[in-house]
């Protein structure tokens, strides 16, 4: 088991840089998002 200790640790890294691209995309989107559903609405 412990041979895939560091993959573990690369799979954690890489997941909390994807999560971190996801927080920034959807903070940038929010504004928009926000715009178009008042324009639909």
């Amino acid at each position: 088991m412990a041979e895939h200790e560091p993959h573990f640790n690369d799979d954690s890294g890489f997941l909390s840089l994807f999560l971190g691209l996801v927080v920034v995309i959807g903070m940038a989107a929010l504004p928009a998002t926000i715009g178009w559903v008042q324009y639909v609405g």
